[in-house]
């Protein structure tokens, strides 16, 4: 009776086991796949789908993980169309922030939140920035960039664009331009660590806000420009960057 009761305790536990370690097996794979699919901007699949706050929020549960979604219009839209997305434990707080106020929620949003500048190389030439499909200033082949930018923003749609530069010494500025149709606003991220002939107070990567963004004609050269009010006419050296920021010469 002994061994009976031994051996059935034994064949409990394997049995246990055996259903966790296959419960934890499909958590990883599941968790893998589904990983990829919300990184590359994709509906996770293996997961249980509820709706809160409205309509405005959907979590998506898994074997122990889960993805927040935080939807544009409708629950029903294309998934793709959602304001912000995170995926992590069945623990993790994600509250999607209704306005950008500075560089961390500049890049929780849907067009940015796998392009944080903060993340590139120290080394990042221009080279790269092709590779990455940026806006390599006088880069024909790039125009489209712009053009699909200000397409997006003439039609009061989010949009975002990496636009790279060198300096005359040959220097990398990368900036990072965002227009917020939520809020009509545009979101500047400009990162001029790898700059080394500026002084160091200046090596800095550094958030700002504009009403508006246009292209700005100024001695016969065209500029990309966010500014808030009206255009200045004056020269644009005497311009400050709270009021009024050269993002680029297009010409």
């Amino acid at each position: 009776m002994f061994n009976k009761g031994v051996l059935m305790k034994k064949k409990k536990i394997i049995i246990i086991t055996s259903i966790l370690v296959i419960i934890i097996l499909a958590g990883l794979i599941t968790s893998y796949i589904d990983g990829g699919r919300v990184s590359t901007g994709h509906e996770p699949k293996y997961t249980i789908k509820i709706t809160s706050k409205d309509g405005r929020k959907v979590t998506y549960f898994g074997l122990g993980y889960k993805v927040v979604r935080y939807i544009s219009v409708s629950p029903n839209e294309p998934y793709k169309n959602n304001r912000g997305t995170k995926m992590g434990s069945w623990f993790m707080k994600y509250e999607l922030t209704d306005s950008i106020n500075n560089i961390d929620d500049f890049y929780k949003t849907t067009l940015t939140q796998y392009n944080d500048i903060r993340d590139l190389s120290k080394n990042y030439t221009i080279s790269d920035a092709r590779k990455d499909n940026c806006y390599v200033t006088g880069s024909p082949i790039n125009d489209k960039l712009f053009s699909g930018f200000t397409s997006k923003y003439n039609k009061k749609r989010d949009a975002f664009v990496r636009v790279v530069q060198t300096t005359t010494e040959g220097d990398i500025i990368i900036t990072d331009v965002l227009y917020d149709s939520k809020n009509d606003k545009i979101h500047i991220v400009t990162d001029n660590t790898r700059d080394k002939y500026s002084s160091k107070e200046d090596r800095t990567i550094k958030y700002q806000s504009y009403e508006k963004i246009s292209v700005w004609f100024h001695n016969s050269a065209r500029y990309w420009v966010a500014y808030n009010g009206t255009l200045p006419e004056e020269n644009i050296n005497e311009k400050d960057n709270e009021n009024f920021f050269i993002i680029t010469a297009l010409d």
